[in-house]
């Protein structure tokens, strides 16, 4: 998924550039500084999983169910089930999910229950990496995603997923994989992808997310370098595939990192395109009519969710300042979703993703310093806050929070964002942002 933003032009620029300006968080991954990425600096491998440690005597544990696999499955898996048992949705028809990280290694029949029952959620977001479940042609390996979709029509959970990442076997002429991960050459092999989901998993797909954070070559890695047009020849693809095979399924055009600033390599190739213009570029090539929603990424900063980035509200002791040295839209979610509200022309938005970092014990990675300004208690109360402008403005069809259970898979709060992010500590005791989505109404 993504983080976020936004260029500066004064004379802070680098610092914020190095704090701020490029965070973008990879969704199933982590979060990393945009700046280190386009340095060269950053890790694209996916942290190790640690086992998960739920306080049993607040979250009780379910012992992981045994998989079968049916005959012709193509690889581990389950029998699909035939039919789910979702609740009506709230009369607002508002979405509220939230992400957990199905493949990381926990319990994902705990994970299900703990959304339906103890928050009360209605979505949840499952991110598919194709090179993971595909990585030779024709060789599926289903079981992890069956066990996770099996559990979320057991608990009544909506599916969003979340499909990127192809397969080696799909680039003829690969670029070098230190400059990320890229779509297939042909659409066509996404496209079929996507529609193998559907056909596995009958009625329990609610929506899909095709690709994400198009707008950075770690994530859209071609030789012509990032082009708005040419996601969109994708998007018709899986639009269709998907349509053709199940017409309720939301369909979300990818959503692009709220990045602010344009980046191209020393030949001149796009390596980062702002989030508005993208945008703009998207409607321009005709995206919008192949998605039901557009996907956006928002990423709290230490500004309230109803505050205007570009008009930061008095600065009031903070000791982040990337706010009130370099306004921008993208330091709050109700004016970068209002910006996109504009240039998408009032077509609806997917939030994604968002979510408010909180130190953990004081402590935070070093460039993630707006965690320091939002207590524990101040995360739940955005959270909240985001939620409800979010429902009420008009422009938000679904908003899925990040996140639910990457603090008891990750590491030391020191280093590893996902955990300042999660509603859980490392332990698995619910944080107080927890209890805060728990008892807030869903109208």
């Amino acid at each position: 998924m993504t983080r976020r933003p936004p260029s500066r032009s004064n004379s802070n620029a680098g610092l914020i550039i190095g704090l701020w300006l490029g965070l973008t968080l990879v969704a199933g991954v982590g979060i990393f500084a945009l700046i280190y990425w386009a340095m060269g600096g950053f890790d694209t491998a996916t942290p190790t999983a640690l086992p998960v440690a739920i306080s049993t005597t607040v979250l009780p544990t379910t012992p992981p169910v045994a998989i079968a696999t049916p005959s012709g499955s193509g690889g581990g898996g389950e029998t699909p089930v035939s039919a789910c048992n979702y609740p009506s949705l709230p009369a607002s028809g508002f979405g509220y999910g939230i992400q957990s990280h199905v493949f990381g290694g926990g319990d994902n029949a705990l994970w299900m229950s703990v959304i339906r029952d103890k928050l009360g959620l209605f979505w949840v977001k499952m991110q598919v990496r194709w090179r993971d479940l595909e990585k030779t042609q024709g060789s599926m390996d289903w079981g992890t995603l069956d066990y996770a979709m099996r559990e979320a029509c057991a608990k009544g959970v909506r599916v969003m997923l979340s499909v990127v990442v192809a397969p080696d076997w799909t680039h003829a002429n690969p670029m070098p994989a230190e400059n990320g991960e890229a779509p297939p050459d042909d659409y066509n092999l996404y496209a079929n992808f996507v529609g193998q989901i559907v056909d596995r998993y009958p009625g329990q797909v609610g929506a899909i997310e095709v690709w994400n954070e198009m707008n950075l070559e770690r994530e859209w890695n071609t030789r012509a370098g990032i082009s708005a047009a040419e996601y969109v020849k994708l998007l018709q693809a899986a639009y269709t595939a998907i349509k053709s095979r199940d017409p309720n399924i939301i369909v979300i055009a990818g959503a692009p990192s709220p990045t602010g600033v344009n980046l191209t390599s020393p030949e001149g190739r796009p390596i980062v395109v702002d989030d508005a213009t993208y945008l703009t570029q998207f409607v321009q090539a005709g995206g919008p009519a192949f998605a039901d929603c557009i996907g956006t990424h928002s990423n709290g900063t230490n500004l309230p969710p109803t505050a205007d980035g570009a008009n930061p509200p008095p600065r009031a002791g903070q000791t982040f300042g990337g706010p009130w040295d370099s306004p921008h839209y993208s330091w709050a979610l109700k004016s970068q979703v209002e910006t996109y509200a504009r240039i998408l022309n009032g077509q609806q938005q997917c939030v994604t993703e968002f979510g408010y970092a909180s130190a953990v014990n004081g402590q935070y990675p070093p460039i993630f310093g707006f965690a320091a300004d939002v207590s524990e208690q101040q995360q739940g109360e955005y959270l909240v806050q985001a939620y409800n402008w979010m429902r009420d403005s008009g422009y938000v069809k679904m908003a899925f929070l990040f996140n639910l259970d990457y603090g008891p898979l990750g590491g030391d709060p020191a280093t590893d964002d996902n955990v300042i992010y999660s509603l859980l500590y490392q332990n698995g005791v619910p944080r107080p942002a927890f209890d805060a989505i728990s008892v807030m109404p869903k109208p």
